[in-house]
Parts: structure tokens; C-alpha cells; sequence
């Protein structure tokens, strides 16, 4: 396996732990031709108090050990194709999840008897409604530092999302 390889899946790895975490189920799309790696739902009614049930959210996944962060965001370059569909009005909300890595891949994961820990985290946020890009290869993305994909944070998309707000 690729280091990129090993990067899309310590990705998924880490998405998946954030949602079992939160109580909430991921399933994985067979076939990726629209911009969307992972679908995360809640099952019935979140919080007791949902104007929809069961909410979903789809999510592109990215991973990089570039040195990309910033003072109060990341800057990832993402490919147009991913722009453009993340961007787009759709039923069930998108969003992009960027896994940031150290540089060194011995430094991705420790394990022991006691823990099993993963250096850096993962930011998330909506491209929907954003503008036409000017360039025809890349978008560089700001994703907030604010925007942690935790478990904390991922209940609070879920019940945003219950209530028909936005990302």
C-alpha cells in the first residue's frame, strides 16, 4: 500500500471512530463517482427533539502531511471535481473532512497495551453555495481551526441537521 494509500485509510479510520463514538453509523458508497467517501447517520429522532428523523450528512475524505495550517485555518488544495460537487445544492448535505498528519508516517500512530494514539486531527467544513472557481486545476479551501472533527462537534452537525439548519 501507498503511503497516499495508507492516508485515505487512516482517513476513513479516523472518521469511523469520531462516529461510533458520537452514536452514529457510517456507511461507505460502493462506487465514489460523485464526491462522497463516507455517509454518517443518526438513527430516529436525535436529541429527542428533531423536526426530521434519522439526519444524514455525506463527507469527502481527505488526508495530507503537508504543512498546511495556518494560524486559525488549513489551507488544502482541493481538486476541482471535488469543489464543484461539494459545492453544489444537493438533498443531503456535504461536507469535506481533512485528516492533517505529521510529516513523518512513523509519527501517524502509536500503539500499546494502554493506547492507541493518532497524532494530529481531522477539520471539516461546507463548501455548499460557495462561488465558481477561478482556476481549472485546484481550489486551496480554508477549513477553520475552529471546525475540529470531533465527537462533540459531529453531534452538534447531526443536530443542527435534525432541525433542518444548515452546515
Amino acid at each position: 500500500m501507498t503511503e497516499n494509500e495508507q492516508k485515505q485509510q487512516l482517513s476513513f479510520a479516523y472518521v469511523h471512530a469520531v462516529a461510533a463514538r458520537a452514536g452514529l453509523a457510517c456507511d461507505r458508497p460502493t462506487v465514489d463517482d460523485d464526491s462522497v467517501d463516507l455517509v454518517i447517520g443518526a438513527s430516529g429522532l436525535v436529541n429527542g427533539r428533531s423536526l426530521i428523523r434519522s439526519p444524514r450528512v455525506e463527507l469527502q475524505l481527505k488526508a495530507t502531511s503537508q504543512d498546511i495550517l495556518h494560524e486559525d485555518h488549513l489551507a488544502f488544495p482541493l481538486p476541482i471535481k471535488n469543489y464543484d460537487d461539494l459545492r453544489g445544492e444537493t438533498l443531503v448535505p456535504r461536507a469535506l473532512v481533512v485528516l492533517h498528519l505529521p510529516a513523518d508516517p512513523r509519527d501517524w500512530l502509536e500503539q500499546s497495551e494502554d493506547a492507541l494514539i493518532a497524532r494530529r486531527c481531522a477539520y471539516w467544513v461546507s463548501l455548499q453555495g460557495l462561488p465558481e472557481p477561478r482556476s481549472r486545476q485546484t481550489v486551496t479551501v480554508r477549513l477553520p481551526r475552529t471546525n475540529l472533527f470531533t465527537v462533540e462537534n459531529l453531534q452538534a452537525i447531526m443536530d443542527r441537521l435534525s432541525r433542518r439548519e444548515p452546515l
